[in-house]
């Protein structure tokens, strides 16, 4: 019998205890996209869909320990962060994952830079985005902003797709990074349009928007999947696009968990 290697992936985010977002989210769809998942917890959320009624910050120096008892025995291609919420969380993460940098370690860093949960309450503390932007994203492979975080990123705030090119190349330009700027949040629009920009050319991936759905743990699935598929060596164009497709079809084949629809992590690609 032949062992069948999977790529590792290892998220460093939240649990969210609803199950649909954070590293419950990231979980599910490394394993769907067959890749071994492992995790770092950075803070513990009392959340559903609905509301965030509680956050417990993981103690920077076990997150340190956990990410170290990760990369010090598996051969981690790409790793995904999610909730950071402090500065010391970041500025820990930091220095673990440029240290194994360093040392010769061969991962792709996806960073979503996850501020507010979809049910409105923040996930960073405003004393942690000076960190975030100035150490995690600048030793990234990719940031995967949703259109007010990009805000965040650039100061400035569009509501037209049109728009969304020129801001993209702010952000890039600024922080000197590949970024994946997200539209979903754009209304009116017919198209669900994501825009990367990788310091050399432009990539829309569009998919139709789906309507009357506005499922939970979107970003976090997003960034995962390409985490995973850029773990199995695709190319960063290749696994956004791949990864486009695998959430468009976990919402369009959305099913029913509690009070309203979920993703479905499993879907039929």
């Amino acid at each position: 019998m032949t062992d069948r290697i999977k790529p590792v992936t290892l998220t460093i985010a939240g649990s969210d205890s609803g199950g649909g977002a954070g590293i419950q989210a990231d979980l599910k769809t490394f394993t769907a996209l067959d890749t071994f998942g492992t995790s770092a917890i950075t803070c513990l959320t009392s959340q559903n869909p609905s509301e965030v009624t509680g956050i417990f910050e993981v103690n920077a120096d076990f997150l340190e320990k956990q990410i170290r008892a990760v990369l010090g025995y598996f051969p981690v291609k790409a790793i995904k962060t999610g909730m950071l919420f402090s500065t010391a969380i970041i500025e820990k993460t930091c220095s673990v994952l440029s240290e194994y940098k360093n040392k010769g370690a061969n991962f792709s860093l996806v960073v979503d830079p996850v501020m507010v949960a979809t049910s409105g309450a923040k996930l960073l503390q405003d004393s942690a985005i000076k960190a975030l932007l100035e150490k995690l994203i600048p030793i990234s492979d990719l940031i995967t902003p949703n259109l007010d975080e990009a805000e965040i990123l650039s100061g400035k705030r569009i509501d037209k797709s049109s728009e969304m090119p020129d801001l993209a190349l702010q952000i890039f330009e600024k922080y000197r990074v590949p970024v994946l700027l997200k539209g979903g949040h754009l209304k009116n629009e017919t198209i669900a349009l994501d825009l990367l920009f990788d310091g050399k050319e432009f990539t829309k991936l569009e998919k139709p928007y789906i309507t009357g759905f506005y499922p939970h743990g979107t970003g976090c699935t997003y960034s995962s999947a390409i985490t995973s598929y850029l773990a199995h060596g695709n190319s960063l164009i290749k696994a956004a696009g791949l990864a486009k497709r695998y959430l468009h079809a976990a919402i369009e084949q959305a099913y029913s968990a509690g009070k309203d629809r979920t993703l479905n992590h499993t879907p039929n690609l």
